[in-house]
C-alpha cells in the first residue's frame, strides 16, 4: 500500500505511553487511513509515567487530532482531559482523546473493543465465570464491561484496595492464590503486563490446571504473541487469545472517533490475517 504524501494540511495522530515503540497502532491506524484516502498520519510517541497530563496539553496546543493512551497514562488522562464520555466515566480510564475546538474529549474504546473480540470468536461471556488478573488501567474498563455483559466476575491482584475499587461487586483473591481465583472459571484474562516482552513473566502456570477443560485462556498482550501464559494454556489443550484481535476492535472504535469513519468488519478481518 503506497503511503501517501504529507503535507501542510495533514493532521497528526498518536498513541502515547510507555512502552510503545512495540505498539502496532501505527500500522493498524495507517491502514486506516490509506484505506479511508484521508489526510492524516499516526505516529507512537514514549510518553513516560507522570508526563501525560503535560503532553496531552502539548498535543492540544499543537493541533493534534487526537491520541490514543497506553499504560501507564490511562489514570493521568482520565484526570486531565476536558470533557469525559460516559463509558469512560463509568471506567475511571481513558484510552482515546480527541482534540477538537480546543477542547480534549477522552473516551475509552477498551471495553467495547474486548467484548467485540469475544463476539469476533464466537464467545458470550453472559451467565460464565470470569477470571481477571489485574486491577490497572484497562482491567478497570474490563471488569465493568464483563460485569454489565452478565459474567460472574474474580478479580486477582496483588492490591486489594484497588480491585475493590474496580469492581465491588466481584470475588477479590490475592495474587498469591492465583490457582484459588481460576479454579472452576470459564474465561482467565491477564490484564497485567506479566509476559510482555522487556517484562518478567509468570512464576509458575501451575494455575492453569485449575482450569476446566473448556476455559478460555485471553491475553492481552499482543508482543510477544505466543506469551509463556498463553503457550501454556495450548499444551493443556486450553482455547486461547492474544491481543492483537483487541487492539484491532478498540483501534477502529477509537479511528471513529478521531476521523468520524467507521472501519468496516472486512477492514477488521484483514489485520487480523496480516498484522
Amino acid at each position: 500500500m503506497v503511503r501517501p504524501m504529507l503535507s501542510g494540511q495533514t493532521r497528526f495522530l498518536a498513541v502515547i505511553g510507555d512502552p510503545v515503540r512495540h505498539s502496532l497502532s501505527p500500522r493498524i491506524h495507517n491502514h486506516f487511513i490509506a484505506l479511508s484516502g484521508l489526510d492524516y498520519v499516526y505516529l507512537a510517541l514514549p510518553v513516560a509515567k507522570g508526563h501525560g497530563s503535560e503532553v496531552l496539553r502539548a498535543a492540544n496546543l499543537m493541533g493534534l487530532a487526537g491520541c490514543n493512551v497506553t499504560m501507564p497514562l490511562k489514570e493521568e488522562a482520565f484526570a486531565a482531559v476536558s470533557v469525559v464520555s460516559e463509558e469512560a466515566l463509568s471506567y475511571g480510564t481513558v484510552n482515546t482523546v480527541v482534540f477538537k475546538e480546543g477542547q480534549s474529549y477522552g473516551y475509552n474504546t477498551d471495553a467495547a473493543g474486548f467484548l467485540a473480540s469475544l463476539a469476533s470468536s464466537g464467545r458470550n461471556v453472559r451467565g460464565e465465570i470470569v477470571t481477571l488478573l489485574g486491577a490497572g488501567g484497562a482491567a478497570k474498563a474490563l471488569a465493568v464491561a464483563l460485569t454489565a455483559a452478565g459474567a460472574t466476575l474474580r478479580i486477582c491482584a496483588r492490591n486489594r484496595q484497588q480491585a475493590v475499587h474496580i469492581c465491588p461487586t466481584a470475588a477479590y483473591y490475592p495474587f498469591a492464590n492465583v490457582a484459588e481465583a481460576a479454579d472452576g472459571a470459564d474465561v482467565l484474562v491477564n490484564a497485567t503486563p506479566l509476559g510482555m516482552n522487556g517484562f518478567a513473566d509468570f512464576a509458575s502456570f501451575d494455575f492453569l490446571a485449575a482450569l476446566p477443560h473448556h476455559a478460555l485462556v485471553y491475553d492481552l498482550i499482543y508482543a510477544p504473541r505466543q506469551t509463556g501464559l498463553l503457550t501454556a494454556a495450548a499444551s493443556r489443550k486450553l482455547d486461547t487469545m492474544n491481543g492483537l484481535s483487541h487492539l484491532i476492535h478498540q483501534a477502529a472504535l477509537s479511528f471513529a472517533l478521531f476521523t468520524g469513519v467507521t472501519p468496516d468488519k472486512d477492514t477488521v478481518s484483514e489485520l487480523l490475517a496480516i498484522l
